[in-house]
């Protein structure tokens, strides 16, 4: 029989995989625990209770997700953001809202798709089915949200697309076919074009109307009807200029042959080494541009010596759906027909993507593999970094060199692959959700390998994250803490410090289920903030709520009066819910609430109210070598435990209550005293096989636990 005083000095391994129970020999075994829920693992060794969340207001439609989106100026001017279906709401950060609401053009549907990124006072947003949007801060309560206002967009010889009927003679391959376009589509210029439509090429040979041609097919069409279809290349014919100087000016270009088309206007005509921007169509001859860069002359150019290309963000080819900020360019990318390819902006001019050479020129490019991978984000880990349905890569300009269109580097560094969940920048790393949604990983430069590695953060506990990671943000104070929602609507937490090598993970429950969740800066650290949906009276509801410091409740309100009062309002959110009540620190008798108020047995001048919420730890089954072996699997009692608390009140050992408090004459009515140091409690009993306890707090009061000290007997 050996008799033993252990000690468990921290938690910062956070709740172990059920996985892990046979891994006694790794020291995280030891840090670890069984169960975490509603605290979380601190920096400092210990287990603290969650911070409860405050009442913020509904989210606009109950019926139809929302998600947040923060924007922050800087610590001073930081303002929450509820994206719902068609609309946007700003919230200061206080938790009011501002009264602005503005129209949307992203739909229920499109809200886990939206990306953004902010500079200033200026947020771009991403969504690969609309135009980049700005979202603006005029005044506090002025805002705005419109389509970016791009100088230049990146422009390729996309052709002509048609979303009409093409009839065809004869699908198959051979010479003379007949193509009958069911709208005016074919100019004398088009021969030598190509029409594409699936997997269908054909060349055009003869225009005999504009609705009739003939032409060569080169590629099977897959039917004789087509529903829609596409005219690529430019026109085929020499194009003149009235002029080529200065820039700005405005100039004629002139066809030998009729091809252009009212839709032309706001394309591009690159020619004798210019470019211009069509801004007048006269006649299918004859149409007005602006010189954006100067051409060397104005000699007639001839048929594939000049190109007319137009955006490629457009309905059609899709738009942007991810973008960051990186080296003074806006970089965005993974716009649906091009997914792999990568825009960026001129210097320091984000809504300039005019194409060019030198360094301070846009660009683009694309970042090639041996397989189709999707853009799916753009982020900054010491490089600019492109995270991809299949793998992550890395863009740079060479060694310590900026990236400009004539030095890029692109660099496969793993291939794990990520999913629509915004990544999280922590440190020197950042943080994605891989493609399945159940591993998180944390990509970084190594500089023993000279490579950047995405190690697992979950792999110890990977039960925490197994229905799927759907939003994410990050606290960095006052505790370090990565929130993540999981989509049985439980939230995550894991508590990180590399540096002090802290990974521990956690499960935050409430009555009802998270949905987003985002951060912004507040005085005294970062404000967490969550869309919950609850069943309140019978009702399914969304709620903003935002995580405070020193709140013991879920979707509460915290008040004051300063002559005291017995009946307080402001409860109409929880109508018909048993709520745990504080007064003057004080825990009073839970109540229900009756036409939006609760009713004190006495005067109060401060009070928390609202849902509540259980924390829990508990210990797993210690391990002790001794000379017969592992103590695992034998009979084991605990004959003490000592718990060292900081600043608690109030909690259950294995259904046993601490006394926190001495009874006397002068303590009814009091805030109990927060207690720091040991407690002890005697003969827990025998259990076959483990030693764990059981550690709760069952009231809306704070809660610290330190360390645990078990003094057990343990018999072969």
């Amino acid at each position: 029989m050996a008799r033993l005083t252990l000690i468990q000095t921290n938690f910062t391994a956070g709740e172990l995989s059920p996985r892990m129970y046979g891994r006694v020999d790794i020291a995280r075994y030891q840090n670890g625990a069984m169960i975490i829920e509603n605290a979380w693992p601190v920096v400092h060794g210990g287990a603290m209770r969650r911070y409860g969340t405050l009442h913020c207001g509904a989210a606009k439609f109950a019926d139809k997700r929302a998600i947040l989106v923060p924007y922050v100026f800087n610590t001073e001017q930081a303002f929450m953001c509820e994206f719902g279906d068609l609309y946007v709401r700003i919230y200061f950060p206080d938790g009011t809202f501002t009264g602005v609401e503005l129209v949307s053009p992203y739909s229920q549907s499109m809200l886990t798709g939206v990306e953004y990124v902010q500079g200033a006072d200026t947020m771009f947003l991403f969504h690969t089915g609309v135009p980049v949007h700005r979202l603006r801060r005029i005044t506090n309560t002025e805002w705005s949200l419109a389509p970016a206002p791009f100088v230049t967009k990146p422009f390729d010889e996309r052709g002509v697309e048609f979303s009409t009927t093409l009839t065809i003679s004869d699908p198959t391959v051979g010479t003379g076919r007949t193509f009958t376009s069911a709208v005016s589509a074919f100019l004398a210029s088009d021969v030598g074009r190509e029409i594409w439509s699936g997997a269908g090429v054909a060349k055009i040979t003869g225009v005999t109307s504009a609705t009739v041609a003939t032409a060569e097919i080169l590629n099977a069409f897959p039917s004789a009807s087509r529903p829609s279809w596409s005219l690529k290349g430019s026109p085929q014919t020499s194009n003149t200029l009235s002029a080529f100087t200065p820039v700005g000016a405005t100039v004629t270009m002139t066809l030998a042959a009729d091809g252009w088309r009212s839709s032309d206007v706001g394309k591009f005509v690159k020619i004798n080494g210019g470019l211009l921007e069509v801004t007048v169509y006269t006649s299918p001859t004859v149409v007005s541009g602006v010189i954006r860069s100067a051409p060397t002359s104005a000699t007639a150019s001839p048929a594939n010596a000049w190109s007319l290309e137009a955006s490629v963000w457009n309905g059609v080819d899709g738009y942007p759906g991810t973008g960051t900020l990186y080296e003074q360019r806006l970089a965005v990318a993974g716009s649906p027909n091009f997914p792999q390819t990568i825009w960026q902006s001129r210097t320091s001019e984000y809504l300039n993507f005019e194409l060019g050479t030198k360094d301070d020129d846009a660009m683009s490019f694309t970042v090639s593999s041996d397989q189709i991978n999707p853009i799916l984000h753009l982020g900054q880990v010491k490089t600019l970094a492109a995270l991809t349905y299949g793998g992550e890569f890395t863009i740079t300009g060479g060694v310590e060199k900026p990236i400009t269109p004539t030095n890029i580097q692109v660099k496969n560094q793993s291939v794990y692959g990520c999913n629509r969940v915004r990544p999280v920048r922590i440190g020197n790393e950042l943080y994605f959700v891989q493609r399945a949604g159940r591993k998180l990983r944390a990509m970084a430069y190594k500089y023993d390998s000279d490579a950047y590695g995405s190690p697992d953060m979950s792999v110890l506990s990977e039960h925490i994250t197994k229905s799927g990671i759907v939003s994410m943000a990050y606290q960095q104070e006052p505790e370090s803490i990565l929130f993540a929602v999981r989509a049985d609507g439980i939230m995550a937490t894991m508590t990180v410090d590399r540096d002090q090598d802290v990974v521990g993970w956690a499960r935050q429950t409430t009555d009802g289920f998270y949905e987003s969740v985002a951060a912004i800066p507040a005085a005294g650290g970062d404000q967490v903030w969550a869309v919950v949906r609850r069943n309140i009276g019978g009702q399914n509801v969304r709620y903003i709520e935002r995580f405070v410091e020193g709140c013991q409740v879920d979707d509460g309100v915290s008040a004051s009066n300063e002559v005291g009062q017995t009946v307080w309002n402001g409860l109409g959110h929880l109508e018909g819910e048993t709520l745990d009540i504080v007064a003057d620190g004080v825990v009073m008798q839970q109540q229900v609430v009756v036409a939006g108020q609760i009713t004190l047995p006495r005067t109060a001048y401060n009070i928390q109210a609202g849902l509540p919420f259980k924390t829990k730890v508990k210990t797993l089954t210690p391990e002790v070598q001794s000379s017969t072996g592992s103590a695992q699997g034998n009979s084991m009692r605990i004959n003490e435990v000592i718990l060292r608390f900081l600043e608690t009140t109030g909690c259950k050992v294995n259904g046993q209550t601490i006394a926190f408090r001495n009874l006397g004459a002068n303590t009814l009515d009091q805030p109990p005293p927060l207690f720091s140091g040991d407690h002890r409690l005697e003969n827990l009993g025998w259990e076959r096989g483990q030693a764990s306890i059981e550690i709760t707090q069952e009231q809306p009061l704070p809660f610290h636990l330190l360390c645990v000290i078990k003094k057990i007997t343990i018999n072969d």
